[in-house]
C-alpha cells in the first residue's frame, strides 16, 4: 500500500529545504518586513522628477531595484513557508502581508515607466551612455519597447492597484484544489481490495500501477472529486481568463495572447507555428498510442491506461539520494563547476523532498537574488520522479549562474528559457541512463519513458496551450465559459490528439475535466513554453553530447545571460533559432525515430 503523508513535524530538517538561510525565524522576517513598509516612500521621492538629469534617473532606478531587492526576499520566505503547509493560517497571512506590500511598493513605482516615456527620445537616448544611467539601459530599452502599451500615471497605478484582488482567483482555486478538495479524495482500491492513499502527489503514481483495477479506480475516485467542483472551478477559471482580457485590453494589445508573449518579445506566429507543426506529426504520435495498446495486451485503450509504463519487465526505482547520484553522472558533460554546486546544493538545503500533510502539490523552482534557488519537491521514488528533479534543478542552476553573472535587474531570466535549462538536464539524463545498458527490456523501457516524455512535454502542453489559446478566443469573441464549453472543448482536444485507438466510452469520459485540475491554466500562456523548451532542449542536447566544450561555452553563456537579452536573442547565441520551424520539426522527427527503435526492440 500506498504510504499516508506525513505531517510537516514528522520530517526531519535533512529532508527540508533550509529556509532558515533567509531568516533564521520568523521574529527575523517581521523586522524586513517593517522597514519594508517605508519603501514605497523611498521610492516615491522621484516622482515627477525623472526627467531632471541622468543623476536623477540614475538614482531612482537604483533606489527602485534595492528597494525590489529587499522585497522579494521578503516575499519569498513567506511563500516557501505557506506551500510547507497550504492549511497553516500563520504562514498564510505572512503571504498575505507580503503581497500587500509588494503591491504597496509596486503601486508606488508605477510611476517609473510612463514618466520615463515622456522624457525626449533624444534627450533618453543621449542619457543611456551616462555612467548611471548605463547598467540599465537594457531596461530602459524595455520601457521603451512596451510605450504603445503603457498607460498614464495615474492608470499605471490603478492597474497595480488592482493586481492583488485579481491574484486571488488563482489563490481561491488553489486552497479548494490543495486543501478542500484534497481532503475530500476517496482511496483508490487494487485488484484484492486493498485501499492506496489517492492526493495529487500519488495520482501518477497510481496510474504507473500495473494493476489495472487500481489504475482504474484512481483514474475514477481523483475525476469523479474534481466532478462535483466542476461548477466552481469553472467560474475560477472563467474569472481569471477576464483578468486576461481586462490587462490585455486596458493596455491595448490586440490579444490576450499577444499581451501574454509581448514580455519575451515572442511573435504569436511562433506560439501558432508550435500548434501546426505538433498537429502535423500527430499521425506519430497515433503510432505510438496504438503500439501502447499492443504492448500493454488490453482489447480497449483507456485513458488510464496511458501513464504504466509498457515494458513489464523493468522497474525502476530511485532514492532521494539515487536520483541525485544518477543526475551527477549524466550532467557530467555541463563540467566540473556545474555539477560540483548542484551536488551541494541537493544535498545541503535547496530541495523540500517529500510530500505532507497540506504542502502545494507538484514541483518548482523558487527564491530570490539573496537565496539558494529552492526546490520544491514531492520525489516519490519513481524515475519520473527522479527526472522532476533534474527538471527543476535546471531552473536553480540556470538561477545560481545568472545571480553570479549579472546585476540584480538583469539576473532574472524569463521563463521561455527556463524551460530550455530545466529540459535540457532531462535531456542528457535520458542520454546517460540508455548509455548505461544493452539490455533490450531496459533499453525499450527507458526508451518509452523519453517517449512518455515527449508525450508530457511536446504533445500534452502543446493541447494545453492549444486549449488556453481556444477558451481566450471564445471569452474574447463574447461566449460563456460555461462548464459545459470548458468539458466539451477540452474532450475535443483530447480526442484529437489521442486519435481513435483510446475507446473514448464512459470510461474515459471523466478525462473531460481534467481541465479543472490543472494549475498552469490560470498562469497566462505559460505551458507552450515547455513544448518550445523541449524543442530547444533537444538541439542543444544534441550539440553539448556531440561538439564538446565549444557549445558547453555556449551554453553556459547562455545560462550566464539571465535577462540580459530577450530569450529568442539569448537562444540563437547558443544555436537555436526558435523563429524557425526547425528546432520543433527536430524534436518531432527524434519522436518519430524513437517510437521506431521501439517498435524494433520489442519486435
Amino acid at each position: 500500500m500506498t504510504e499516508q503523508p506525513r505531517n510537516r513535524q514528522d520530517i526531519p530538517a535533512t529532508d527540508k529545504w533550509n529556509v532558515a538561510a533567509l531568516y533564521p525565524n520568523d521574529a527575523a522576517w517581521e523586522a524586513d518586513l517593517t522597514i519594508a513598509q517605508d519603501l514605497p516612500e523611498v521610492v516615491e521621492v522621484y516622482r515627477g522628477r525623472l526627467g531632471e538629469s541622468a543623476r536623477m534617473l540614475g538614482e531612482a532606478l537604483t533606489a527602485w531595484f534595492e528597494s525590489m531587492r529587499h522585497l522579494e526576499k521578503v516575499y519569498v520566505y513567506a511563500h516557501l513557508r505557506s506551500d510547507e503547509d497550504l492549511g497553516n493560517d500563520t504562514y498564510k497571512g505572512m503571504l498575505d502581508r507580503a503581497r500587500t506590500a509588494m503591491v504597496r511598493l509596486s503601486t508606488a513605482g508605477a510611476y517609473l515607466s510612463p514618466e520615463i516615456l515622456t522624457i525626449d527620445d533624444a534627450r533618453i537616448n543621449y542619457w543611456l551612455h551616462d555612467p548611471q544611467v548605463a547598467p540599465y539601459a537594457f531596461w530602459i530599452k524595455d520601457i521603451l519597447r512596451g510605450k504603445p502599451h503603457t498607460l498614464t500615471p495615474s492608470e499605471e497605478r490603478i492597474m497595480a492597484m488592482v493586481s492583488e484582488p485579481l491574484s486571488t482567483i488563482s489563490d481561491i482555486y488553489k486552497v479548494l484544489k490543495n486543501v478542500d478538495l484534497s481532503a475530500r479524495i476517496k482511496p483508490a482500491v487494487d485488484s484484492e481490495g486493498q485501499e492506496h492513499p489517492l492526493t495529487h502527489g500519488t495520482f501518477v503514481k497510481l496510474e504507473e500501477s500495473r494493476d489495472r483495477t487500481l489504475r482504474k479506480s484512481a483514474f475514477d475516485a481523483y475525476y469523479g472529486e474534481f466532478a462535483g467542483n466542476r461548477n466552481t472551478n469553472a467560474a475560477a477559471l472563467n474569472g481569471q481568463i477576464k483578468a486576461h482580457l481586462f490587462e490585455a485590453q486596458a493596455r491595448n494589445y490586440g490579444s490576450a495572447l499577444e499581451a501574454a508573449l509581448f514580455d519575451d518579445a515572442v511573435p504569436t506566429a511562433v506560439y501558432n507555428a508550435l500548434i501546426e507543426a505538433v498537429h502535423e506529426a500527430l499521425p506519430s504520435f497515433y503510432r505510438y498510442v496504438a503500439l501502447r495498446k499492443r504492448l500493454l495486451g488490453v482489447d480497449k485503450l483507456h485513458i488510464y491506461d496511458t501513464y504504466v509504463p509498457v515494458i513489464p519487465a523493468v522497474d525502476l526505482k530511485y532514492s532521494y539520494d539515487e536520483s541525485v547520484q544518477v543526475i551527477s553522472d549524466g550532467l557530467r558533460v555541463l563540467g566540473d563547476e556545474y555539477v560540483s554546486v548542484m551536488r551541494d546544493g541537493l544535498m545541503n538545503g535547496w530541495v523540500d523532498r517529500y510530500e505532507n500533510v497540506g504542502k502545494r502539490s507538484g514541483a518548482y523552482s523558487s527564491g530570490c537574488y539573496d537565496s539558494m534557488p529552492y526546490i520544491l519537491l514531492n520525489h516519490n521514488g519513481t524515475v519520473d520522479a527522479c527526472f522532476t528533479l533534474a527538471h527543476e534543478l535546471g531552473h536553480s542552476m540556470h538561477s545560481w549562474y545568472a545571480n553570479r553573472n549579472q546585476p540584480y535587474h538583469l539576473a532574472d531570466y524569463r521563463i521561455l528559457v527556463a524551460e530550455v535549462a530545466s529540459t535540457t538536464n532531462e535531456k542528457l539524463l535520458h542520454h546517460h541512463l540508455l548509455s548505461q545498458t544493452n539490455d533490450k527490456a531496459v533499453r525499450a523501457y527507458l526508451i518509452n519513458q523519453q517517449l512518455d516524455d515527449f508525450r508530457g512535454t511536446l504533445f500534452r502542453q502543446t493541447m494545453f496551450a492549444e486549449f488556453e489559446k481556444l477558451i481566450h478566443e471564445r471569452a474574447e469573441a463574447g461566449e460563456p465559459l460555461t462548464v459545459n464549453a470548458l468539458d466539451e472543448t477540452y474532450y475535443g482536444l483530447v480526442k484529437l490528439y489521442f486519435g481513435d485507438t483510446v475507446a473514448f466510452d464512459d470510461e474515459d469520459r471523466a478525462i473531460a475535466w481534467e481541465w479543472s485540475r490543472v494549475d498552469h491554466f490560470f498562469y497566462d500562456f505559460y505551458v507552450y513554453k515547455y513544448a518550445t523548451g523541449m524543442s530547444a532542449a533537444v538541439a542543444l542536447s544534441s550539440a553539448l553530447l556531440n561538439e564538446g566544450q565549444p557549445a558547453l561555452e555556449r551554453y553556459l553563456a547562455f545560462l550566464k545571460g539571465g535577462g540580459s537579452q530577450y530569450p529568442l536573442d539569448l537562444l540563437k547565441t547558443a544555436g537555436v533559432d526558435l523563429t524557425t520551424p526547425t528546432p520543433v520539426q527536430a524534436a518531432l522527427a527524434e519522436f518519430t525515430r524513437l517510437v521506431a527503435e521501439l517498435e524494433a526492440l520489442v519486435g
